[in-house]
């Protein structure tokens, strides 16, 4: 029995030839490819009832959301080998990206970490309604193979002059926010794609998430809030606020995209936050230990 199963998703956006990844990984581990029919789960499901000390996600956001599930609570650790267009979960874990993490594997420690349902699936990272959820459903597939994350630029610009949505928060039980935003975000990790900080505030095993309300339309507007993002100041409150809670629901007036991790999901009109206190086992570089 393999005490290391690799999941591998063959179609993700950077994915090496298989000889090379099993050459990286060692000969050690278990390489398993994920299907169309099964993106992970069952694989995962299957490496934890047979015993496996550590399963390694192998790809994107979609590979990393798709093994999650089976490991919560489990005795298997969650490894990183970053192969897709994005990989949120790896860059707040300070886990390189591509080959060199497959093969920095024995490097690295390991953490428990708290992970977040939203409407019943599990997100490690942070999930969001509105903008974010739009500019990810709607980036071109081929782009994304071809420039990586600068597709979402791309997307993204299609929806700076997006409609806000009339919505309401309640954290904890109460009304916190009444208002109309262009983004809602909920978040365990304080890191989005870029390296941005979204969230300075956000510790992945407080059994809290955190929370941020955007009222951005104009084009002026969304420059303040990312400048201000990329200098590490504090937003202006008109068009951004925070909170932190273990319970949140968001209710908008009308359905709204929304996503989970980088993975988008249909429209809905309320989504119910609540986070499971470290049930993830995850290996992480020095830096997020």
């Amino acid at each position: 029995m393999m005490t290391t199963v690799a999941i591998w998703n063959p179609a993700s956006g950077s994915a090496p030839d298989e000889d090379e990844l099993r050459d990286a990984l060692g000969p050690d581990v278990e390489l398993v490819a994920t299907t169309e029919d099964d993106p992970g789960p069952g694989q995962t499901r299957d490496a934890v009832e047979r015993g496996a000390a550590t399963v390694v996600a192998c790809g994107g956001d979609g590979t990393v959301r798709a093994c999650i599930e089976p490991l919560l609570d489990s005795d298997t650790t969650l490894d990183l080998v970053p192969l897709g267009t994005g990989n949120l979960l790896a860059g707040n874990l300070d886990i390189d990206s591509g080959l060199k993490a497959a093969k920095s594997r024995g490097e690295r420690a390991t953490r428990k970490i708290d992970v977040g349902f939203v409407n019943g699936e599990a997100f490690a990272v942070m999930a969001g309604s509105g903008f974010d959820a739009g500019m990810i459903r709607d980036a071109d597939e081929d782009t994304k193979a071809r420039f990586g994350r600068l597709a979402y630029l791309r997307s993204g610009a299609k929806h700076l002059r997006d409609a806000l949505q009339t919505t309401f928060v309640e954290v904890d039980g109460e009304r916190w926010f009444t208002g109309r935003t262009s983004m809602v975000l909920v978040g365990n990790f304080g890191r989005v794609s870029g390296g941005l900080e979204v969230f300075p505030d956000a510790k992945p095993d407080d059994g809290l998430l955190d929370v941020a309300v955007l009222a951005a339309e104009t084009g002026r507007e969304w420059a303040s809030v990312l400048w201000r993002l990329l200098r590490g100041k504090p937003q202006r409150p008109e068009l951004v606020d925070r909170t932190q809670g273990r319970e949140v629901r968001v209710t908008t007036r009308g359905a709204r995209a929304y996503e989970l991790d980088g993975e988008p999901r249909d429209p809905a009109t309320r989504l119910e936050f609540t986070v499971r206190p470290g049930a993830l086992a995850v290996r992480c570089g020095e830096e997020a230990r």
